[in-house]
């Protein structure tokens, strides 16, 4: 045999090894798209930036997660029903937007039955609340936790209210979402289902008197920069919640989807601690930053409002079955 013919014989050997190492051993990497709506500086986008880090770092070149922030690509019922075909894999929402699909998740919005993060923490990551988060199986999805979203009350305009009489009237911005409309409505209030995107415009020029949101929400929407006055009215804990395609989820190589399942408490904590514990992005610290900004903080009859609230978990037992609701009063202690 020549010499060019002996080199062109290594290298057909070469080429042979590889092709069988690479069909026999090397997998694909497995492409993750992941997103949510709300802007990076809410909390889920800091649980899914720890997530991503986590899972590529225990399968480098295996996975690879890619972060879709900001409502990129389209609000939360777009990016739900996208996680639902398949278009997504993964994706950040609320239980307002998942009750669509899984009439359980709306005990979420039973009124003052989650007072502090401490509580919260206790009820999502419990049994009970899973429990709850599973039944979006029912609809495609694979329930992945749950996440702290921080408290809810009333950033106002103009003024102060304390009670549900003083209240009466007052035209209130609430989500789209019917619950949470009929809680501002025995609250006292009007509600007027807007999205995020219309709400600064109706606020700056008085077509809203105010709007349920968080301390986070206000701070980062700028809306301190418009509005004289805080009402923390504590009327719920709407969660985060991170759900899956669940025919995705059930194909995945049983150790890739270990490590996703283990990497569930880094995302909450990031998240988590965002919202109610680090420095200046905490909601203590947002309600300190509204008061530096001349936000005035209403002095509010909790009790009052949550005897007028009380109906709606008698209309929530009809709504979802009385079990359900019972099930989670007993949980939280209510």
């Amino acid at each position: 045999m020549t010499r060019s013919g002996r080199f062109a014989g290594v290298l057909a050997g070469v080429a042979l090894s590889f092709f069988l190492v690479s069909s026999t051993g090397a997998q694909p990497a497995i492409n993750i798209k992941f997103a949510d709506a709300p802007p990076p500086t809410w909390p889920y986008y800091q649980g899914m930036k720890a997530y991503k880090a986590y899972v590529e770092g225990k399968l480098p070149n295996r996975v690879k997660m890619e972060i879709y922030t900001a409502g990129v690509l389209g609000d939360q019922k777009t990016i739900m029903e996208s996680t639902r075909m398949g278009a997504l894999q993964m994706c950040f929402i609320t239980s307002a937007i998942s009750q669509a699909v899984a009439p359980s998740h709306r005990a979420w919005a039973m009124p003052y039955i989650l007072k502090t993060a401490e509580d919260f923490y206790k009820f999502a990551y419990g049994p009970v609340a899973i429990e709850i988060g599973n039944d979006v199986e029912k609809g495609g999805l694979k329930f992945i936790t749950w996440a702290s979203a921080g408290e809810r009350g009333i950033v106002m305009r103009d003024k102060c209210f304390t009670n549900p009489q003083t209240m009466k009237g007052l035209k209130i911005r609430v989500m789209q979402d019917p619950y949470q409309a009929s809680i501002i409505q025995h609250m006292g209030g009007i509600p007027v289902p807007m999205s995020l995107a219309e709400l600064y415009t109706a606020l700056q020029t008085g077509q809203i008197d105010g709007a349920e949101l968080g301390p986070s929400l206000t701070v980062s929407g700028k809306y301190h920069d418009i509005c004289k006055a805080y009402a923390r009215t504590l009327q719920f804990r709407i969660p985060g919640e991170v759900v899956a395609n669940l025919n995705w989820w059930k194909g995945l190589p049983a150790d890739v989807r270990k490590v996703l399942e283990d990497g569930i408490p880094v995302l909450r904590k990031a998240n988590d601690d965002y919202i109610d514990k680090d420095p200046e992005t905490s909601e203590p610290d947002r309600l300190k930053f509204m008061e530096s900004k001349g936000i005035k903080m209403c002095a509010v009859d909790l009790e009052a409002f949550k005897k007028a609230t009380y109906p709606l978990i008698e209309e929530l037992k009809k709504a979802i079955g009385a079990p359900t609701v019972e099930k989670v009063l007993k949980a939280v202690g209510y």
